[in-house]
């Protein structure tokens, strides 16, 4: 495994710890238990507990984008319609409890590099809605769409996902896309 296939695999285990564990519980003792490797190995590719938490985000980051674009048709109104079923997906097997990024901010709102990586994951996801509508004000009303149901989720659930497709039908007829 070279060094970078070894850092993304970590960085994918600190993904799960995190998620299952929340980001403030976990210390590094734990977090070298639940990646399989030793202090050494985990501090050689995160120096620091928030490196950790950087290098979990960033990797989920990548994962989610890629996982909303899977099949994604080429007809905007089944695109609209794939994203929000993609995302049901998600929460459903990797994310339970709501938002993961949001989670990182609200357990460290003072990590400024925290910060940076949640306001880049969530411009990144506006800017690839905006890629796939090519419709600013749609953008942003599906982006609301997205965090709504992603906040709703772990209280709401399936009911989350009924909701928000009525709203999406709703904003699919105001931009003739029925």
């Amino acid at each position: 495994m070279t060094p970078d296939e070894r850092k993304n695999d970590i960085a994918a285990r600190l993904e799960t710890a995190f998620s299952t564990n929340g980001f403030t519980q976990p210390n590094v003792a734990m977090l070298k238990t639940q990646t399989g490797t030793t202090l050494k190995t985990l501090y050689k590719y995160f120096p620091s507990k928030e490196d950790m938490i950087i290098g979990a985000l960033t990797h989920r980051h990548q994962r989610y984008l890629s996982f909303l674009a899977t099949d994604c048709p080429d007809n905007l109104t089944n695109a609209v319609k794939h994203v929000f079923a993609r995302l049901a997906l998600w929460l459903k097997q990797y994310a339970p409890n709501g938002c993961m990024s949001l989670q990182a901010l609200s357990s460290y709102p003072d990590y400024d590099r925290v910060t940076t990586a949640v306001n880049t994951h969530k411009a990144d996801v506006r800017q690839w809605l905006l890629a796939l509508t090519n419709n600013s004000s749609m953008a942003h009303s599906l982006f609301i769409l997205h965090e709504g149901m992603s906040a709703a989720w772990p209280t709401m659930g399936e009911e989350a996902l009924a909701t928000t497709q009525e709203m999406l039908n709703k904003l699919l007829l105001e931009h003739d896309l029925t």
